[in-house]
This record gives structure tokens, sequence and C-alpha cells, in this order.
């Protein structure tokens, strides 16, 4: 019997088709920059190409500050709930083996 996972195929992302075609006209368009025989609308293409990949990487990064932001928060308030219920579980304990007195018992 084989063992090996199978790797799970999933649909493309909305735009990872758009940017991969992206990447590719930047390099081949910086191909072209680098021989020197790039054509002015090929530089406006690049240009704004590059500034796509810009704006979509600044997005990332906003996103991403803010996903750590709300992680920090839940991780805060978790440290906070576990010390709490610590010193409760501390309490309890200390209670319940504490020696009862006569004057609880009666």
């Amino acid at each position: 019997m084989n063992n090996r996972k199978t790797p799970t195929l999933r649909a493309p992302k909305p735009n990872e088709h758009e940017r991969a075609q992206r990447q590719a006209a930047i390099e081949i368009l910086l191909t072209r920059a680098l021989r020197g025989v790039i054509s002015i609308p090929e530089v406006a293409v690049l240009a704004d190409y590059w500034r796509a990949e810009r704006d979509l990487a600044d997005k990332t990064r906003r996103s991403l500050g803010a996903t750590t932001r709300a992680l920090e928060r839940n991780r805060t308030a978790a440290d906070a709930e576990i010390q709490r219920l610590e010193a409760r579980i501390a309490e309890l304990e200390a209670s319940a083996t504490a020696p009862v007195t006569e004057a609880e018992a009666a």
C-alpha cells in the first residue's frame, strides 16, 4: 500500500494567474531593457507592472502587520486568562487542603 501523500490540487487564488503573467512580463521587459532594445511603450508597461507589484507588496505588508497586532492582542488576553485561572486553581487547592476546624465542621 502506498503511504505517500498525494499533492493537493487547489483552485488558483483570484489574482494568481494575473500576477504570474505580470511577473513573467516584467522578467522579459527587464531582459530587453538590459540589452538596450526596449521601446518607450514597453517601458510604460514595465513601469505599470512594477507599480502594481509594489502596491500589492505594500498591501500585503499592511495586512500582515494588522494580523501580527491582532495575534499579539489575543496572546496577551490568553496569557492574562491563564494567569487568572492558575491563581484560582491555587486558591481552590489551598482551601481544599486547609484543615477543618471544629467550628467549620459544626
